[in-house]
């Protein structure tokens, strides 16, 4: 279960070696990009907590863990944009309960700078003075944005960002994927998270190629079309969501089965729901960054193209087009397009409405009549 985590060697190394020799801390703090590693090895360190063989990767505890359903174990998420405070205290309840089948309880905080100021302090009180048995994992790609006073008492561990290399030695060595998928979804992607997604999806090249043709339709017509392309987008996040439902009540019912429907399965099946209503809502809001992401990458690989370096482009399958267009844009446009994009995901993320928010971007990307981009 550690070997999936490339690129990441230092990490494993200190956790691993923490675990070993039965000296892991109450309190960790993974710090890092999307996509590098942090949730898997949130996981691992949990099985390894729980392991009669201090992380063995493959008796029925690890296997468990890493399934994510094990009852000591448990993944804190925002609800909406906020880890509220009920949540945290819910959690400071659970935490001086004695363990369901374990040796430890495991809480691991995806997303922790999104804790509001309450949430955070009522953390604070169960960090300060912990449990016995007790070991939290906070997550965050934003550690500046936690307080201070959260921070200090948890062991940080930075997570390096993959290269496009590392993330296709993980999609072909260690998921099978075809070399040639995994080089096209290892460029393209930008994070491990989405190049396995890409990977895995038949679907994903055209809807790409849809996203990458979005500049050109912009700058070719005017409101009306910087409207419907919101619109379709967000029919794309629809069905994305509605695939990933179809996956999930096959494992509900496979859960069922497993493990049946009296009383005493409620709280499993409430946990179980719990998480697929977050997978639900993050799968939407992947489309959106997804969307976002790929517009970014068209933007940039113009503006390298326009600053004499088309080698470097990103998106070669358009290359040609993009070196087509560079010339009759100008490059403080293109530069003011990428702030633009990167305020509508800083806007989508704090719960704004995602299709007003790509209405309003889209119109702006349009607007340069005179330097159409694409065409």
């Amino acid at each position: 279960m550690w070997d999936r985590l490339v690129g990441q060697e230092a990490v494993v190394r200190a956790l691993r070696a923490a675990a070993e020799q039965d000296a892991l801390g109450h309190a960790y703090l993974f710090a890092g990009p999307q996509g590098v590693g942090r949730m898997p090895a949130a996981f691992a360190l949990a099985a390894s907590a729980n392991c009669p063989e201090r992380g063995c990767g493959a008796c029925p505890v690890c296997r468990k863990v890493l399934r994510r359903a094990h009852p000591d174990v448990h993944l804190v998420a925002p609800e909406g944009a906020q880890i509220l405070v009920g949540q945290v205290r819910a959690v400071r309840e659970e935490a001086f309960r004695s363990p369901i089948e374990g040796r430890t309880k495991v809480f691991v905080v995806e997303d922790a700078e999104r804790m509001n100021a309450a949430a955070a302090n009522a953390l604070l009180k169960v960090l300060e003075e912990p449990p016995a048995g007790v070991l939290f994992v906070l997550i965050t790609e934003a550690p500046e944005d936690l307080p201070p006073t959260v921070a200090s008492r948890c062991r940080r561990l930075d997570f390096a960002p993959l290269g496009s290399a590392q993330v296709r030695e993980v999609l072909a060595g260690h998921h099978g994927i075809d070399p040639d998928l995994a080089e096209w979804a290892g460029r393209v992607a930008g994070n491990l998270a989405r190049a396995l997604r890409l990977a895995r999806d038949p679907d994903a090249p055209a809807l790409r190629e849809a996203h990458l043709e979005l500049p050109g339709r912009l700058a070719r017509a005017g409101p009306a079309e910087a409207i419907r392309a919101a619109g379709e987008v967000k029919a794309e996040s629809v069905a994305a969501v509605a695939k990933l439902r179809a996956t999930q009540e096959a494992g509900a019912k496979e859960h069922a089965e497993v493990f049946g429907d009296g009383r005493g399965t409620a709280a499993a099946r409430k946990r179980l729901e719990d998480r697929h209503r977050r997978e639900a809502k993050r799968r939407e809001m992947d489309v959106y960054e997804e969307v976002l992401s790929d517009l970014a990458s068209f933007y940039r690989d113009l503006l390298l193209a326009a600053s004499g370096a088309p080698d470097a482009l990103v998106n070669r399958e358009v290359g040609d087009r993009i070196v087509r267009a560079a010339p009759r844009v100008e490059r403080r446009w293109l530069l003011h397009a990428l702030d633009r994009i990167e305020w509508a995901r800083r806007a989508i993320s704090r719960n704004a409405s995602p299709a007003l928010v790509l209405e309003a971007l889209f119109m702006e990307l349009g607007a340069p009549r005179p330097v159409p981009v694409g065409a």
